[in-house]
């Protein structure tokens, strides 16, 4: 048994958290090694370049970015988008009215952050407003909410 301090090594910024992905991996492959098989963990949701559905909304991740897709009008035009970045948090208001209010799994740096507001390939009745947020820790993230 081991004794956690709440807050301290429960951290997902606690050196142990960091590490554990890595080790987990290395772990994996020399018990292949021994083994002679080739099996990996799956990757947790939005990495290798497969978006995540959410209710509303899709995303995507690096151990750096959180990339968010968010569908809109086609007539949107940047200046009905109002996006509010915070450490902990995504708030995104269309024509006033919010349409995505995310309480974040970890942390991003708001000064890092940015949104742009893309043609839908294929659809010309569609827009995306695509977000990048930029993480503080380099680390997956095994949801985008917390």
């Amino acid at each position: 048994n081991m004794s956690f301090k709440l807050g301290e090594d429960t951290s997902t910024n606690a050196e142990w958290m960091k590490k554990a992905t890595m080790d987990n991996l290395e772990h994996q492959t020399a018990m292949n090694q021994i083994t002679g098989r080739n099996e990996l963990q799956p990757s947790a949701d939005g990495e290798d370049g497969v978006a995540k559905a959410e209710d509303g909304y899709s995303w995507t991740q690096t151990e750096e970015e959180t990339e968010v897709v968010l569908p809109l009008a086609k007539d949107a035009l940047a200046k009905d988008i109002h996006v509010k970045f915070m450490p902990k948090s995504l708030k995104v208001n269309f024509r006033k009215e919010s349409v995505l209010d995310l309480q974040l799994f970890d942390r991003v740096d708001p000064d890092g952050c940015t949104w742009t507001l893309d043609k839908v390939p294929k659809d010309a009745d569609a827009r995306n407003l695509v977000i990048t947020l930029e993480k503080c820790s380099e680390t997956s993230w095994p949801r985008i909410t917390k």
